[in-house]
């Protein structure tokens, strides 16, 4: 069975014994003061650190930085399923917004592409998300070469990945926009502040997606760390807050038209659907173990053509 496929049948039973969960679907346009304020915070630290020898504003970065960035990528995921405010157009306005200080201008080709994971979740071809063949054996269970993918998992996640996705994303006037604002904004940061300020930025956007607490929500999502198969893990830890929500991946999953802020509702309003799977404790235990553990693997997660790989 297609993972999309557990996820509809869930949310289709869930449907049928809790039709009030209808309610929590719709916008959530409180988040965008949200995003406003952490941009403005983003910027703000960044030219604070401006003059700083550039491992302090490294230091910034990994301590409080990527936790910012991280938050933001959570508001450009709900933007790509347009859940905070109405019509694609001011969700797309929105999540350049948030892509403002990344560095990377990754807002509308995010949203292609993570659509096309709901879709096609765990199908060759379709699904980013999914690792390469060539990375799987390149990785196989070596702990020093998971380590170095963890450090290189950015590069994979936002290049190697999306170019085998046979669905090319749109070469249209947002995609400009977003590169035209995201770079521009960073050339100017540059130029303005210098390399401290630029630095911080950037790094704050590598560790938000990459070996950081922050970026473990990739490995917990749909990597199988226990001993049975499951198509999607959630983590209800204390980073939730840091990210709408975000590790709430299955309800996530079962109910996209569910803002990230009311996920937690979903999980109280249907406890007899969620309560008892696996589920992630930890975000630097996750990191931990993917490393350590000789079975955890990039392959083990549910594929398209049956089981897990």
């Amino acid at each position: 069975m297609r993972p999309s496929d557990i996820h509809r049948q869930r949310h289709a039973a869930i449907l049928a014994a809790r039709p009030e969960v209808r309610e929590l679907s719709g916008n959530c346009p409180q988040v965008v003061p949200l995003i406003a304020t952490l941009v403005a915070v983003q910027c703000a630290v960044a030219v604070a650190v401006a003059g700083w020898p550039l491992a302090y504003a490294l230091a910034a970065a990994v301590l409080f930085g990527a936790f910012v960035a991280h938050f933001l990528n959570g508001c450009i995921h709900e933007a790509a399923h347009n859940l905070i405010l109405s019509g694609s157009a001011r969700n797309k306005a929105v999540a350049i917004l948030a892509n403002l200080p990344a560095v990377a201008p990754s807002a509308m080709a995010f949203r292609h592409y993570h659509l096309l994971h709901h879709g096609f979740h765990g199908e060759p071809g379709m699904d980013a998300d999914l690792p390469l063949a060539w990375e799987v054996n390149l990785v196989g269970s070596s702990n020093w070469r998971k380590l170095l993918w963890l450090a290189f998992l950015p590069l994979f996640y936002g290049v190697f990945h999306p170019v085998v996705v046979r669905k090319r994303f749109p070469l249209d006037r947002w995609l400009v926009a977003n590169v035209v604002i995201v770079v521009g904004f960073a050339a100017a940061m540059l130029t303005v502040f210098g390399w401290s300020s630029f630095v911080y930025l950037a790094v704050s956007t590598y560790f938000a997606v990459g070996p950081h607490p922050t970026g473990a929500h990739i490995l917990q999502e749909h990597v199988i760390f226990a001993g049975e198969d499951y198509e999607t893990a959630s983590y209800y830890g204390p980073l939730n807050a840091t990210s709408l929500n975000l590790g709430h991946h299955v309800e996530h999953h079962d109910f996209p038209g569910v803002p990230g802020l009311r996920l937690g509702r979903l999980k109280k309003m249907a406890p007899e659907f969620y309560d008892g799977r696996y589920a992630h404790a930890s975000r630097l235990a996750t990191l931990w173990q993917f490393v350590c553990d000789p079975r955890a693997s990039l392959d083990r997660r549910m594929m398209v053509t049956g089981g897990s790989r």
